[in-house]
């Protein structure tokens, strides 16, 4: 018993015409399973493709179709042909650029991304260069060193190896990654003990004069004070002034700025001076009068700077 299925529209040439096509095509196809079409013959189903395709589609058939007896009878023939046409409309510019420019998303496994890419190899016009030009794009666009120089030493590499090395470096990429994230959390539940352990030994030596509360900020404003030898906070044992050389001491392991050397006494001194000799009482420093008399005898004998 025949089932009752709405036919598609007649295609239409309004707007992207490869796009329309693609639309007509997909509906016409549920139609037929829905309608238990798709098992009758194949004249029949060639028949209904050019009933429901309406005139603008029969036109295009008229023009590929080179044999109607043999060709027109069959639908998957004319559906065929009916691709190849419409394919042919786009703009092999744009759809190279489109296919160069797709980048695979994170949640998409490297099997569907290429399925992805043959696809849209198919408006390119690649020819059999289909695969090795999908090859060189995925080589280009997964950039990692080492996974490059494994893809460089395999002569003709194909599609097949290039999906079982990225897998594996993909695998492996993975495996550093929880590595680092267990290294990183070891050290973290290490700091929490430290923390918890300081906090204790504060909290022993100050219960007389403070409570907890006042203990563990004590503990926290320690922990977040400055190293004393690069004025920055870091890890245990990783200070950037580590090997350097101050100079202000010439010492090494602090930076000049946090140098723990201070100035010297004689350094920060300032030396008076003597009063001028006019100032002197004679009385107090009689022993001063002949300074004073030699140096009134030389103004006397230079004038201008010169000599009398």
């Amino acid at each position: 018993m025949d089932i009752y299925a709405r036919p598609p529209e007649p295609l239409s040439d309004n707007g992207d015409m490869v796009q329309n096509w693609q639309k007509w095509r997909k509906d016409f196809m549920i139609f037929m399973k829905a309608s238990n079409s798709i098992n009758k013959e194949r004249d029949y189903q060639a028949y209904l493709l050019r009933t429901y395709i309406g005139k603008i589609g029969r036109d295009v058939i008229e023009k590929i179709v080179s044999n109607p007896l043999k060709e027109g009878d069959d639908m998957n023939i004319l559906l065929a042909k009916l691709d190849k046409y419409f394919l042919s409309l786009k703009n092999e510019v744009i759809e190279r650029y489109n296919f160069f420019k797709s980048r695979k998303n994170s949640n998409v496994s490297i099997e569907n991304y290429i399925v992805y890419l043959k696809n849209k190899a198919k408006t390119c016009n690649f020819g059999n260069m289909t695969d090795s030009i999908i090859r060189d794009k995925l080589i280009i666009e997964f950039d990692n060193k080492q996974m490059r120089q494994k893809l460089f030493n395999i002569k003709n590499l194909n599609l097949s190896e290039f999906i079982s090395i990225f897998n594996e470096h993909k695998s492996a990429m993975q495996k550093r990654k929880q590595d680092t994230n267990q290294n990183r959390k070891q050290i973290d539940d290490n700091n929490i003990k430290i923390d918890n352990v300081s906090a204790k030994d504060v909290t022993h030596s100050d219960k007389e004069t403070s409570n907890s509360n006042k203990n563990k900020e004590w503990v926290r404003r320690r922990n977040k004070k400055n190293c004393s030898k690069c004025n920055q906070r870091h890890p245990m044992q990783a200070c950037p002034a580590w090997d350097l050389k101050c100079e202000k001491c010439y010492k090494y392991n602090h930076n000049t700025n946090c140098c723990p050397v201070q100035p010297t006494d004689t350094e920060k001194m300032e030396h008076p001076t003597a009063p001028p000799l006019s100032d002197i009482d004679h009385v107090l420093y009689p022993k001063l009068d002949h300074v004073k008399t030699f140096q009134e005898t030389l103004k006397g004998m230079v004038m201008d700077g010169k000599w009398v």
